[in-house]
């Protein structure tokens, strides 16, 4: 039997290779790239492969590029998983707490953090390009004055020292992670849907658009607006429905959305994930 493939952005024991062990399980195996469309590109050539994309965060909200590769590329939502961030600041086994002079990070990590940043004196802070990548750069280079935010998986797999523990602002830090696949996949148990559509300019557009939800007794769970590069002050809206397109209720409110929307586009159908603290 063949190993689940998942590719995920960044360097072994980055937190979107423990949402993809935590999805597929531990014997499937995940393969780090460089950025996240790399990531997008590489599940359309391998076509039996999956991506694992963080797709918001409950403190800092969305992670729009990733929004955005979904509306550019043909790719589909098929699971999500919510992980519990927990960020921990890492350094070299003989380093200091009191003597680190620099701390590295992806930005996202650092945004999460930001009251522990903000109390320390005199310690500068740069941004990465991963969190594990970070402990892979203090370790490769033996910085002793500088440390990394980042899991306690990748403190252990490059044989670091968390320095100060649980460092994130809030304790109920929760990172949603989406699972794409060249093939639209349907779930069986606890549907979700992911949507993006446009408007045609005419007052009450908006309004109309959620009635279709609203008036079936659809529960949305979230929606968002992006602007429309080319279009000044016109905007992408991204929704999600519980409800599988397959289902008669959501093909109808999709139909009814399509006749008062510009473009729509379906990311997927896909099992909702719970959030178990």
């Amino acid at each position: 039997m063949k190993k689940i493939k998942f590719y995920f952005q960044g360097e072994r024991g980055a937190f979107s290779e423990e949402a993809g062990f935590k999805f597929f399980g531990s014997a499937s195996e995940g393969f780090p790239v460089a950025n996240f469309v790399d990531v997008v590109k590489n599940v359309l050539r391998n076509k039996n492969s999956f991506g694992i994309l963080p797709i918001e965060n409950s403190s800092i909200g969305s992670i729009h590029t990733n929004y955005d590769l979904l509306l550019q590329y043909p790719v589909f939502i098929v699971g999500e998983i919510n992980l519990i961030v927990k960020q921990h600041l890492i350094g070299l086994k003989n380093a200091s707490f009191n003597k680190i002079k620099k701390i590295i990070s992806h930005p996202a990590a650092i945004q999460q953090c930001q009251k522990f940043l903000n109390s320390l004196k005199r310690v500068k802070v740069d941004l990465s390009y991963d969190t594990a990548g970070s402990v892979k750069i203090i370790k490769e280079k033996n910085l002793i004055e500088t440390a990394a935010i980042s899991s306690e998986i990748s403190a252990k797999l490059y044989d670091m020292k968390i320095l100060k523990r649980n460092i994130q602002d809030n304790d109920r830090n929760i990172t949603r992670f989406i699972v794409i696949s060249s093939k639209m996949k349907l779930p069986e148990r606890n549907p979700k849907t992911s949507i993006v559509f446009t408007l045609k300019n005419v007052p009450g557009a908006l309004f109309r658009a959620l009635s279709v939800f609203a008036l079936r007794d659809i529960d949305l769970t979230k929606i968002e607006s992006r602007p429309i590069p080319d279009k000044p002050f016109e905007y992408y809206f991204y929704l999600d429905f519980r409800g599988s397109i397959n289902q008669s209720v959501s093909k109808n409110a999709l139909n009814n959305l399509k006749e008062i929307s510009s473009f729509l586009k379906v990311l997927g159908s896909y099992e909702e994930s719970e959030i178990k603290m």
